[in-house]
């Protein structure tokens, strides 16, 4: 049996991709499986998933053996990146799996189909997003980081491109931060609702341009096909001047990446795939993670004063702070 543990401040994007991939490698391993606090599971309203093969009511994971997601510190980039780690084809029972797991390599070719249902309470397609782009803006802490949130001018050379397809298409945005897309592109829609309704939102849209989050891989490969998505190249670090893809784990199937002069093409992405890759597999300085944390002065503050002062700055400048 091989494992995965939940946590609260996971995101749902993140939670499924780990139990995906979970569920995958046991199946390509033949090994059964099981979700440790799966009662922290964010999308237990609309998405039914399988605990696993709980055979005791209390498991030691003292017992455990940990598998642990190759990853790289790119000091370049101050970022970290992932991509497939083969290593994970050797993993033996009695494993708890640890990683962000977001690349489709861990499917083993699998049907995710198979391992994630939506609820048949939930499917309700709204007839208002007929012809209509989805943008799935993400604001709220990506403002902490100037490298990872997108450019305006991201949003609107995608919505070009769109039109370029379907002349008379409208736009409607679904995000985790309201004021921040409000001042970003005043005028456009915005889908007001709770994590599910966005969820079923992205998954009934025929046309899409996402950020670089999880939350959207889900519910947009999940059962029916949307027409076309637009997604930022280079991934996290958009428009970096090493035109690196970070993460290289986060490049999927028929979907379309874009940058500052219009989509790529597979050859183009492919080159930027391999320049990554080479960078990366000259490193060679493995480190605890938690090496990398750091305290800041801010920290001396009360909590509930910090949350304050973030909260009347956010109102002060949407743009810049979550």
């Amino acid at each position: 049996m091989i494992y995965l543990e939940f946590f609260k401040e996971q995101g749902l994007g993140n939670q499924l991709w780990n139990y995906a991939a979970l569920r995958a490698i046991a199946e390509f391993k033949g090994y059964e499986y099981t979700i440790l606090k799966f009662e922290d599971f964010k999308g237990h309203d609309f998405i039914e998933l399988c605990p696993g093969n709980i055979k005791e009511k209390i498991i030691r994971t003292e017992n455990l053996k940990f598998f642990n997601e190759k990853i790289f510190y790119d000091n370049e980039l101050k970022t970290f990146a992932c991509d497939f780690d083969k290593n994970i084809i050797n993993i033996e029972p009695d494993t708890n799996i640890n990683g962000l797991f977001q690349s489709e390599k861990y499917f083993f070719n699998k049907d995710i189909n198979k391992y994630i249902k939506i609820k048949e309470t939930s499917k309700v397609r709204k007839k208002e997003l007929f012809k209509k782009c989805i943008l799935n803006i993400r604001g709220g802490e990506y403002k902490r980081f100037k490298e990872l949130i997108l450019p305006k001018s991201y949003w609107i050379n995608a919505m070009n491109e769109m039109k370029k397809l379907v002349k008379d298409i409208s736009f409607v945005i679904v995000t985790d931060d309201y004021n921040y897309s409000s001042n970003l592109l005043p005028g456009i829609e915005i889908l007001i609702g709770d994590i599910k309704s966005d969820f079923m939102n992205i998954y009934y849209a025929d046309y899409l341009i996402v950020s670089n989050s999880s939350f959207s891989y889900f519910p947009i490969k999940l059962g029916r096909k949307a027409k076309k998505v637009i997604a930022p190249a280079n991934w996290a670090r958009y428009g970096n001047k090493f035109n690196r893809w970070i993460s290289p784990a986060n490049i999927y199937k028929d979907w379309e990446y874009m940058d500052n002069k219009g989509i790529l093409s597979k050859q183009k992405i492919s080159q930027i795939l391999i320049n990554t890759n080479n960078t990366y597999s000259k490193y060679n300085i493995i480190a605890n993670k938690n090496h990398f944390k750091r305290k800041s002065i801010l920290f001396l503050i009360p909590k509930r004063i910090r949350k304050l002062i973030k909260f009347i700055l956010s109102k002060i400048f949407p743009l810049y702070i979550g």
